[in-house]
This record gives structure tokens, sequence and C-alpha cells, in this order.
């Protein structure tokens, strides 16, 4: 405890340092200001810690972390990614076990990482010429021979020969979030939902799935979210297809709009659909039967079970709903956080729950989908953050650990 809290006032100290023009984060990608630079501070120095912890239980003497999502998560927020497609940035973070703190990257980089992304954080930057990142022996190891480490004693979160492999490992230390990062979710939460129902309020029949897609993208981009999946999709495709990539099909009645997008690191997932006219029986059907199938994963949920026994819960009540096999047809979700998903689940899945993470579950039934995102608390409490009361709902009373909660599941927003 003596030694977070001596983290946390030391970050507290370097972040005040951070020039004006930053604001509260100290990064490009950190406005708005959801939580205050003291947050902030508490919310890194626990996960050092978290990390800390990690390179004793592996006997690790140093952890590189590349991988863009890590970046994010280490240092509460900001943002590495500059090929969206790429799993790692540029940037390889280093944590030591004596405390140190390095950034590696080409010299294009640094001074963005140094005075935005990084400011306040305690790093120190190493870097080198950009063509260097071609040589033979890479920068990255040859930073930790200086350090006289042996493979044996460094993880890596990308495979490389010079380090053990640990992204599977040290994966678990993001799905517990911290208040800060509660916090944020909620922001965003709310920010995403709000641009797929502004979506669904606004486009109209005859306009093309690309052109919705370009609606829903501006709506999140002109809020400093990044979206990192579009499936749009209108009238009969949707029942054709489970992942519909837009095409220049024209809407005529039925609409989805399904979205991940990510800030500070953090991912939202949600879908919502319009339907123009009278919605038929058979779709009302199917939604309302997803919406009981997410229902089951809820109640289900709870910290110390495992993945596998929510998953069961799910595949009981498609059969209960009359559509025993429709979850053959498409993963049903998971844990989500730092990646669109953190982890999917699947039958028999032992990956334990843990109080504190977030899930976005997405049973669907051809032409029909729920999908929100929501935080499972410590206390066994759940919090959607992508609800959306103002919305055509199906309340869905949740049971088991959940018991006394309600689930609103969206429904079909109707438009004449």
């Amino acid at each position: 405890m003596r030694t977070t809290a001596l983290a946390t006032a030391l970050l507290l100290a370097l972040i005040a340092g951070v020039p004006a023009a930053f604001g509260q984060w100290g990064g490009s990608a950190l406005s708005p200001p959801v939580i205050t630079a003291q947050e902030r501070a508490t919310e890194v120095a626990a996960k050092e810690a978290r990390v800390q912890a990690f390179l004793r239980e592996q006997r690790l003497e140093a952890v590189f972390l590349a991988q863009y999502r890590n970046y994010s998560w280490v240092t509460g927020g900001s943002e590495d990614t500059i090929v969206m497609a790429a799993e790692s940035g540029p940037v390889t973070l280093v944590l030591t076990r004596d405390g140190s703190k390095y950034a590696l990257c080409a010299n294009d980089e640094e001074a963005r990482n140094r005075d935005e992304e990084l400011a306040g954080l305690g790093y120190e930057m190493i870097s080198w010429e950009w063509f260097h990142n071609f040589d033979a022996t890479s920068p990255q190891e040859e930073f930790a021979r200086s350090k006289g480490w042996e493979p044996a004693e460094i993880g890596s979160d990308m495979p490389v020969a010079w380090a053990t492999d640990v992204a599977k490992q040290f994966a678990p230390l993001r799905f517990a979030l911290t208040e800060p990062e509660m916090k944020k979710y909620r922001w965003l939460g709310r920010e995403c939902t709000e641009a797929c129902t502004e979506t669904c309020r606004e486009i109209r029949p005859g306009m093309t799935e690309k052109q919705i897609q370009r609606v829903i993208a501006d709506k999140l981009m002109a809020r400093g979210i990044t979206p990192t999946v579009l499936l749009i999709a209108v009238d009969g495709r949707l029942f054709q297809h489970r992942h519909a990539i837009a095409t220049d099909r024209k809407l005529e009645k039925y609409a989805q709009v399904n979205i991940c997008a990510r800030k500070w690191g953090l991912v939202i997932a949600v879908t919502r659909y319009v339907h123009f006219g009278p919605i038929p029986a058979e779709l009302g059907h199917r939604l309302r039967a997803c919406a009981r199938v997410t229902g089951a994963f809820l109640s289900a949920l709870k910290p110390g079970v495992t993945a596998g026994e929510v998953f069961q819960a799910g595949i009981e009540m498609y059969a209960r709903t009359g559509f025993p096999d429709e979850w053959r047809q498409h993963h049903q979700g998971g844990a989500t956080g730092y990646a669109e998903r953190e982890w999917v689940t699947f039958p028999g899945d032992p990956t334990p729950i843990v109080g504190d993470q977030a899930f976005a579950f997405n049973p669907t039934i051809m032409g029909a989908k729920v999908e929100d995102t929501v935080i499972l608390h410590a206390d066994g409490t759940l919090e959607n953050v992508t609800q959306t009361l103002d919305w055509p709902n199906i309340p869905i009373a949740l049971t088991g650990p959940a018991a006394g909660q309600t689930y609103y599941a969206p429904s079909i927003l109707v438009r004449h």
C-alpha cells in the first residue's frame, strides 16, 4: 500500500508539471477531461503495481509492451495507433522489476510521445534514427542486450526471438477495470450509443449501406472516437449474412447499425436497428428471443464462475425460445475492454469471470441481434453503459446472481 501511494504521489507531481495545453490528461487522445489528473495518476499507479506483481510472479526482469492495447492500458488512456490495422504501435514501453520505465521508438515518434502521450508519466525516451528499424538486430533487442538481460528474463507481448512471449499471461491484467476506467467507459458508452441512435433517427429509405456507414463513422469521429468495426446492412442482407459489410444496396425498410469503437484504448460494442413501417411478427419474435438470451447470459454472470457456465445459460435459453441451434451459427461475444473482445466464450470455456470486468454479448437469430456493453461490478451488480431508455426497449427481469435487476434490451425503432 505504501509503494502504491508513493507511486501515485510521484505521478501526481509529474503530471502537475505537464503544460496546460495538454489539459488534465497530457496527451492528444485525452480530451474531454472525463477524469482528473489525480484519478489518472491513481489509475496508472494501480496498473504499474499489477505489472510489478506480474514480473515477480513470472520471474522476469522486464516486460516489453508493444501492443497498442497494452500501451493505452498501462498509460491510463494514451494512444499509440498509427496503422489502424496493426496489432502493435511504433513505441515499445519497457517496465522493469526495479521500477524503471522506458519508451523505445524511432526518432520520428519521439517528440510526440515525449511531449503529448507520455508527458508526465515518468518514461525515459530511448530513440534511434528511423532506418534502424530495418536492421538485422532490432533496436529493441539491442536495448535488451545493453541491460544484460537474457531472453528468459524478458517478457514481450509480441512474438520475438529474444524474449519470452507473455501476451496471453499479461492480458488478464487488463480485465478488472479501475474506477477511472469505469468513468471513461460510461462517457464512451453514452457517446457511442447516441451516435448509433442519432444515425437510426436520421437515415432514410434510398440511402445505401455505404452512405449509412459514412453517417455513423462521421458521428463517432466528430466525438473523437475511432470506429473499429462497422457492420451496416439493410433489408434482405440481414437475413443472409451475420457479418454484413456495407455495400451499395439501398435501404427500403430495415437497417442495422452495428459498431465497435475505441477511445483511450477502451472499446464499446453496440447494435441498434430501425424499421420503416410495422415490424413483421417473426422479426419481432426473433429479437425478443435474442433479448431473453442476453438476459440469460447476464443473469449467469458472477465473479468466480466460469465463462462456460455463463455460455451454457444462454444456450439453454436459445432452446427455450424455440431456436436451439442458432448459437452454432455465430459467436456469442464475451469479455471486452481493450479489445473488441478480450475473449470469446465457447462451450466448456474455463475462463474465470472477474469483478469489475466489461462484457459484450451478441446473441443472434438470423435477422436480429441484441448487443450492449455492460460492466459486472465486484459486488455482482450490472451496469449497462450503452443503455438507451429513450429507445424502444424489452424489459428482461434478471435472475440468479442478478435477481432484482432489469435489463432493458434495445428493441427496433419504428419510423414512418
